[in-house]
């Protein structure tokens, strides 16, 4: 019936709601054209991250992590059909990992730029990160661009928007 619940998680009724995004299969998410092999983020592993970091990770992300944790979209651009921004690559979240392309890595650096409640989630081709702004609910995608004075621009209401928005980068066709 489309209702998530997550009581596995920890997380009660707090994120159960209704989720409409894509079939994530849509995206190619990919490790250099390859299939991502890193196994999905365990409830050990969000729950380790929760605690350490005071970020919850929401139900969407969740399920996009455990489709698929870290890796490249051949789906890639957002902002209309001008593709005006590009997600190269989605972070991934284990409990033992926190290289650059890991969540860890990316709270680390950027809370004290994006704030506390900022998590993180992936970065275009340059480094500019893609985050979830979770003081608002539903959290919000913005995206930090470090080459304009850490200018934040809105990208999308939700991250289910965000990933039901991306389409091939026409400068990549």
């Amino acid at each position: 019936d489309g209702i998530r619940d997550l009581p596995s998680l920890g997380l009660g009724d707090v994120y159960k709601r209704q989720s409409m995004m894509r079939d994530l299969k849509e995206l190619n998410i990919n490790d250099g054209g390859r299939p991502v092999k890193r196994p999905p983020p365990t409830d050990a592993d969000f729950l380790f991250f929760e605690q350490n970091t005071g970020l919850l990770v929401p139900p969407d992300l969740r399920c996009l992590l455990m489709f698929s944790n870290g890796g490249g979209p051949e789906l890639d651009a957002v902002g209309g059909a001008s593709g005006a921004f590009s997600i190269d690559t989605f972070f991934h979240l284990t409990s033992d990992d926190f290289g650059t392309e890991s969540m860890w890595y990316a709270v680390k650096h950027w809370r004290p730029i994006l704030g506390d409640f900022a998590l993180p989630f992936g970065q275009d081709g340059g480094g500019n990160q893609f985050f979830l702004d979770l003081s608002v609910d539903p959290p919000r995608v913005n995206l930090c661009l470090h080459d304009e004075s850490m200018r934040i621009l809105n990208i999308s209401a939700s991250f289910e928007e965000f990933v039901n928005s991306l389409e091939l980068d026409p400068d990549m066709i």
